[in-house]
């Protein structure tokens, strides 16, 4: 069976001994999580332990990710997925930047424009997630949505530098999902977020250049209070330990 706390350690290492040592405070001050990654019965467990690991780190919240998964299922269902592979897109949701574990805070939370380096760094976040999930059973599709999140519809995107359909449909759904709550969320200090209606705007406009067209098309089919909805909710699940 896959040690994913050894793994967790190992990447936690690469941004220094506060961050692993971080990381271990977050999984004994967490025994369902610990139990999870060390059991892997459950891929919903395991992808749920992760994320909290996540937030206990902050480089994430529960919130975003509970927005993330509610505005995939919204999209995901439009799509036509179904079965596993919308709980693919879900679950991916939930890990999609456990790979940001290897990456130093001060990284993470520059408020400057970063150096090539500090970007380079950033953009292996990805090959470092799709890393540590590798032979987890059930997080197959999660881990494939994790490597080619940041994939763009025209190519200019990132590790890969995929094109258009060459890039899996969970991930293509997951961007412009990503992009969507990035832009409306108001938990980041470094940068501003924006109304619905600009958020739109983008989307639309970017329609064949980062996103998909159809799925951006399916998009505006969904009812917009209901879309908009998920932000102003309380979205948080039962992640909490």
């Amino acid at each position: 069976m896959i040690d994913l706390v050894h793994r967790l350690r190992r990447i936690a290492q690469m941004a220094g001994d506060d961050r692993r040592r971080a990381l271990e405070d977050a999984v004994r001050a967490d025994p369902r999580a610990g139990r999870a990654l060390l059991e892997q019965h459950q891929p919903r467990e395991v992808a749920a332990a992760l994320m909290r690991l996540c937030a206990a780190l902050g480089f994430e919240s529960l919130d975003h990710a509970a927005r993330l998964c509610a505005w995939c299922r919204l999209l995901g269902g439009a799509a036509g997925l179904a079965g596993d592979e919308l709980d693919g897109l879900v679950l991916g949701a939930q890990v999609h930047d456990v790979g940001k574990l290897g990456v130093a805070a001060g990284v993470l939370g520059a408020a400057d424009a970063l150096t090539a380096t500090e970007l380079d760094w950033i953009r292996m976040h990805g090959s470092l997630g799709h890393a540590l999930l590798a032979g987890v059973p059930g997080l197959e599709p999660a881990r494939e949505l994790v490597l080619h999140h940041h994939e763009y519809w025209n190519g200019t995107g990132y590790p890969e530098g995929r094109r258009g359909p060459a890039i899996p449909r969970a991930a293509r759904v997951f961007v412009l999902v990503d992009s969507y709550e990035a832009m409306v969320r108001d938990d980041v200090a470094y940068r501003a977020c924006r109304d619905h209606a600009a958020a739109r705007d983008e989307l639309i406009e970017l329609a064949g250049v980062r996103y998909d067209p159809e799925l951006v098309a399916l998009w505006r089919t969904i009812d917009r209070a209901r879309w908009e909805a998920v932000a102003e909710r309380d979205t948080r699940t039962t992640w909490a330990a």
